[in-house]
Formats: C-alpha cells, sequence, structure tokens
C-alpha cells in the first residue's frame, strides 16, 4: 500500500436525508471538510486536489462573485469550460447563488473559439442566458455573441468571480427546483433543452448507487467531459453524494 494511504470513510456515509444536490454538498463539508474528493490527473501523475471543504469554500466564492455580478435566483448560466477546478467551482456556485446552470461545450482548439460561439448561439439563446461562464481566451470573441443575445447580459471567467462569501445571500432551494437545463448534442438537430431538478437528480443517482452498490470506500475513475450529462451526473454529482473519491483526466488527455 501507498505510504500516503488514507482510511476509506465507512459504508453508509452519503447524506440520505439531503433534498438538493445543495444539501449534499454542504453535508459532505460539513461532516469531512478535510477529505479528498477530487484529484485531476496530469499527463505523469496527480495533479491538483479538492477536498469537500475547499469545494464548498470556493463555490461559495463563486457564488457570491456572480450575486455582485447582478445574477438573480432563476437566471440562467452558461458555463462553457473545459474539465478543471473551475468547471466545479462555477456549476456548483451557479447553484448556490440560486441559478440555473447550463452546461455547454467548450471549443477543442482555440482557433476554432468563432465558428464554436455561432454554433451555441441557439443554445444560449434558448435557454435565455443571462452569464456566461468561459475560459479567459473565448471571452473576448464570446463577447460577440451579445448582440445576437438578447438574454445576455455578460461574460465572465470563474477568477473574476472571486466574491467575498460573507458576503453571499443564501436561497433556500426546494426539490422541484431546476439543478441542471442539460442539452441534446445537436448531431441530429437543433439542441433541445431537458429540465432536470433537484428530486429528479437524487432519485437517479440513489437509484444508480444501490444498483451498483456504490459506498465511500469506491474510486472513481473517469475521462468523461463534465459538460456531458453522464460525466457531470455519473461521475461528478453521483461520487459528490456517495462521498467516493474522484480521479479526473480530460477526454483530450484520455485518446492521447
Amino acid at each position: 500500500p501507498r505510504a500516503d494511504f488514507a482510511p476509506r470513510v465507512a459504508v453508509g456515509s452519503s447524506p440520505a436525508g439531503a433534498q438538493t444536490l445543495l444539501d449534499v454538498l454542504r453535508w459532505h463539508a460539513e461532516q469531512r471538510g478535510a477529505r479528498r474528493y477530487v484529484t485531476f490527473f496530469e499527463d505523469h501523475g496527480d495533479g491538483p486536489t479538492l477536498s469537500f471543504g475547499e469545494l464548498y469554500a470556493r463555490s461559495s466564492e463563486t457564488a457570491a462573485g456572480l450575486q455582485a455580478a447582478g445574477i438573480e435566483p432563476g437566471e440562467r448560466v452558461a458555463l462553457m469550460l473545459p474539465t478543471s477546478q473551475d468547471y466545479f467551482f462555477a456549476y456548483f456556485g451557479t447553484l448556490l447563488a440560486g441559478a440555473v446552470p447550463v452546461p455547454i461545450y467548450p471549443p477543442l482548439r482555440r482557433s476554432e473559439i468563432g465558428d464554436h460561439m455561432r454554433r451555441q448561439r441557439s443554445v444560449l439563446d434558448n435557454a435565455g442566458a443571462a452569464m456566461l461562464i468561459t475560459v479567459p481566451e473565448a471571452r473576448n470573441i464570446a463577447r460577440l455573441s451579445r448582440a445576437m443575445v438578447p438574454s445576455l447580459r455578460d461574460i465572465r471567467c470563474v477568477e473574476d468571480l472571486a466574491g467575498n462569501p460573507a458576503q453571499l445571500q443564501h436561497v433556500a432551494r426546494r426539490p422541484e427546483d431546476i439543478a441542471l437545463l442539460q442539452y441534446t448534442s445537436g448531431s441530429t438537430g437543433t439542441p433541445k433543452g431537458v429540465i432536470l431538478s433537484h428530486a429528479n437528480l437524487l432519485a437517479n443517482i440513489r437509484g444508480a448507487s444501490r444498483g451498483v452498490q456504490a459506498t465511500g470506500e469506491d474510486v472513481f475513475v473517469s475521462w468523461l467531459p463534465l459538460y456531458h450529462d453522464m460525466g457531470l451526473i455519473g461521475a461528478c454529482l453521483a461520487t459528490l453524494y456517495n462521498g467516493i473519491e474522484l480521479v479526473l483526466m480530460s477526454p483530450i488527455r484520455f485518446l492521447s
């Protein structure tokens, strides 16, 4: 065994009484805040890591930044980010701010950003996105979309949204509130949005977890992109619920 091997948490350590994903996040932050949740695998070994407590703290900073930027409860925030720590902060920060995350896939290459934004315009418009959170390289080109998406007021990077968590205004969330607006790929037609509530997602996660007998003693390794439903729900949200250690690599790194 590795010298730095740490004992796993006990079986039955998931927040069975949680009614929303935010209940799940807070439960793990309070119960085992120092425990490692995500490791980002790099080319030659482990990269950055996130504990449950760090995830909650950094997501709270992003949420405070979103509120300071004028995002209101129920508004849509589009996330155009690769697999990274920023994706976690943007997704959970959006939920903590009371808004609705809308994942869209990022461009594969910098040279494709302009064409990519033109293809994503219909999703941004259909969702009524008030803000787009993206990488610094895409920010300037993405601003061109604002003229063609009436609802889009702002384009930010996660680093722009590092607000003061002490100023975060708590927004009560109910099981029936939207936790995710997931769009189809658009490979056979115009992308269509699917509304998923906290109750929908938790029912799916609990059913799948029972089926595979998932426990906090497991380790989940994934290359699935976080903007994809299986990557976000199956890899990210399900491991969070069960307190499973998640090891992530980007799809490009996996292919190479």
